[in-house]
């Protein structure tokens, strides 16, 4: 019992000393003016790099996606027409999952392409 009042005592006492030294000094943040555009870190150089890089990433995505998936979709339908009867269904899967796949990363890339160009 009096280890867990000492304990208690020792906890109190540093919490109301850190609250005292935090409510007494500046270490608030200060407050930022609301910018449109981004405001300082849009016009600071890594700002701009990352902006382009992500406006570039995301245009190039939209075209090399659907064109890489065209040898795959077109590896998983041959397997499908040709394939022994067995391994049908696996194919078959595997197509609509690349074909999904495609779709859903192609309209990632345009949204955030048409977000991007809402920022600029």
């Amino acid at each position: 019992m009096k280890k867990e009042n000492k304990l208690e005592k020792i906890i109190v006492g540093v919490n109301t000393f850190l609250l005292t030294g935090l409510v007494g000094s500046n270490v608030f943040a200060e407050n930022i003016e609301i910018t449109s555009n981004g405001g300082k870190i849009r016009e600071s150089v890594l700002g701009k790099g990352i902006y382009n890089l992500i406006v570039d990433l995301s245009g190039t995505l939209r075209w090399l996606i659907p064109v890489t998936s065209i040898f795959i979709i077109l590896w998983f339908t041959y397997k499908f027409v040709y394939g022994e009867e067995n391994e049908q269904p696996r194919y078959k899967k595997r197509l609509m999952v690349t074909l999904a796949a495609v779709v859903g990363s192609t309209l990632a890339s345009i949204i955030v392409n048409l977000i991007l160009n809402y920022f600029k």
